[in-house]
C-alpha cells in the first residue's frame, strides 16, 4: 500500500512540474516576443527588410546572439 501512495505522490509532482514548465515556456516566449519588438523599435534599420529582402546574414547573427543571451538570462532567472 505504501508503494501506491508514493506512486500517486510522484505522479502529482510530475504533473505539477509539467504545469510549471508550460507556464515558464509561455512566459519565456512572451519575453522573447517583447525583446524582439524592442530591438526592432530601436534598431537604426528595418530588421525585417534586411533579413527578407537584402538577405543580410549579419542581422540574423545579431538577432541570434541577442536571443541566446536573453535565453540564458531567462534560464538563470527560472533556475534560481
Amino acid at each position: 500500500m505504501l508503494q501506491t501512495s508514493l506512486l500517486v505522490l510522484s505522479f502529482t509532482d510530475a504533473c505539477w512540474n509539467l504545469m510549471l514548465a508550460a507556464i515558464f515556456t509561455i512566459f519565456g516566449l512572451f519575453i522573447f516576443w517583447g525583446a524582439y519588438h524592442v530591438i526592432e523599435r530601436f534598431a537604426p534599420f528595418n530588421i525585417r527588410k534586411e533579413l527578407t529582402e537584402d538577405d543580410n546574414v549579419a542581422v540574423g547573427v545579431m538577432l541570434g546572439g541577442m536571443f541566446i543571451g536573453i535565453g540564458l538570462i531567462i534560464a538563470a532567472a527560472i533556475g534560481g
